[in-house]
């Protein structure tokens, strides 16, 4: 029962690129769709957006999924549309503590509606999870991995480090999984503009995010969650996230 109720805990993609969760994977066979309604909040901006995503684990330690199809609208400046989304897989090297992850991201959205909404760009993630149940009931996870983004339109961004790491202290008796999570990056190499011949000195910006949240367990199936993320730092600026999940494990 505490496997099953752990899934609700699938609560990482709380960046704008970030793999499925920091967690083990689930069994052959076993699949997770899930709804989001999120909110963000930077005083004058502000943006909102509903999505979803699909896994399924296609042979034993093999899970492929599809993160974040939606749609999205952003104020100051003003722009909506369908958004960028990810395709992601993860193979667990130790099945029950580590995994190896990449996610490719989609450049469906449109670049022009800001950058809420599309980026244009093509960009891989790529990295190593550990995870562990420390006593009854108290999972860690922790992630570590590079995000790299192609050229496009003559521009390059910078390499970055991500590393973060989640919690969660799963209540058996009523289903509720309080968590709290970190995420810290760190831009290895300068943004470049390869048609100009010129590049921005940003490496070694970085960002921190911090978020708490609480999962709780509708029946082994269904699955409700929220959090609140707060992010500084000089990569993307400050801000403010919201979000409501709802989750179908089948």
């Amino acid at each position: 029962m505490f496997k099953k109720i752990a899934l609700a805990v699938a609560l990482v993609a709380a960046s704008s690129f970030a793999t499925w969760d920091y967690y083990k994977i689930p069994e052959a066979g076993k699949g997770t769709v899930k709804g989001q309604f999120k909110y963000d909040t930077d005083d004058p901006w502000s943006g909102w957006g509903i999505n979803v995503s699909g896994r399924y684990v296609v042979i034993p330690n093999l899970e492929l999924s599809l993160q974040s199809f939606g749609f999205a609208s952003q104020d100051d400046p003003d722009g909506s549309g369908l958004t960028d989304f990810t395709f992601g897989a993860r193979y667990a090297v130790l099945p029950e503590m580590v995994n190896i992850f990449l996610d490719l991201n989609i450049p469906f959205g449109d670049e022009g509606e800001g950058g809420y909404i599309g980026s244009d760009e093509w960009a891989i993630y790529f990295g190593g999870q550990f995870y562990k149940e420390l006593i009854p009931q108290l999972l860690l996870g922790v992630e570590a991995g590079l995000d790299w983004g192609f050229e496009h339109n003559d521009f390059e961004r910078g390499l970055v480090f991500n590393t973060g790491a989640e919690i969660g202290y799963t209540i058996k008796e009523i289903g509720l999984t309080p968590f709290a999570g970190i995420e810290f990056k760190y831009k290895l190499t300068d943004d470049e503009w390869n048609g100009a011949g010129a590049w921005e000195d940003n490496a070694g910006d970085n960002q921190f995010n911090l978020w708490i949240g609480a999962a709780y367990a509708i029946n082994e199936a269904m699955a409700v969650d929220g959090k609140i993320k707060m992010r500084s730092g000089d990569i993307d600026g400050d801000a403010t996230h919201f979000d409501v999940n709802f989750s179908y494990n089948f």
